[in-house]
């Protein structure tokens, strides 16, 4: 978002964001403890409810919910997030983007930004991945900045999560300094990209 308000000088883009701990599931599937957790798709009803209620007197506000779709089916997975937005009856403006296979993929799609936050890489990971393909995207990305690779990264974490999860902050942190938006080759990505540059320059 940064990089937009960069680029639409001209422009007011005032934006907040609210982060999640997982995705978590809709409200059709999943046990009674994941139904009840605090994760994205168990309550989104309630969230879009609440963001379209907060937003109800701002002119030109959106809603943007960004998420990974693992292994779903990413048109059955947008069609029934759209249901659960028209059965919240909202009337602020809003839209899915999905990153396939997660948000890994988008650090992905810029390689010349993956070398300036790691000069080191190891670039042959990238010649057997498939852009946004269904497959192990942050495991790619694991080989080709961490040290060790994937196995130095799981060796470290143990059965533990956080050393994972400590890896792909810094990832996203690093890589995401250095993109440029408009060079960036993930489908996914780009479909973001354009919800957002539409909406900005239509205000």
């Amino acid at each position: 978002m940064g990089k937009l308000q960069d680029k639409y000088p001209e422009k007011e883009i005032l934006f907040d964001t609210k982060s999640f701990t997982g995705i978590g599931h809709l409200r059709t599937t999943g046990n009674l403890m994941e139904r009840k957790g605090g994760n994205l798709l168990n309550n989104l009803h309630i969230y879009l409810r609440g963001f379209d209620r907060s937003l109800s007197s701002m002119e030109n506000a959106a809603i943007i919910v960004v998420l990974d779709n693992d292994q779903r089916d990413v048109e059955k997975f947008r069609q029934d997030l759209e249901q659960v937005a028209k059965e919240s009856l909202m009337f602020t403006d809003h839209v899915f983007c999905i990153a396939v296979k997660e948000m890994e993929a988008w650090l992905l799609g810029d390689e010349e930004a993956i070398e300036k936050a790691y000069p080191m890489i190891k670039k042959k990971y990238l010649k057997t991945y498939e852009q946004d393909g269904i497959c192990d995207t942050w495991e790619v990305l694991a080989n080709m900045v961490y040290p060790g690779g994937l196995s130095g990264l799981r060796k470290k974490s143990k059965s533990s999560y956080s050393e994972t999860g400590k890896a792909k902050c810094e990832w996203a942190d690093k890589i995401g300094r250095e993109l440029i938006l408009e060079n960036n080759i993930s489908p996914s990505f780009r479909k973001l990209l354009s919800a957002l540059q539409i909406r900005i320059e239509a205000a």
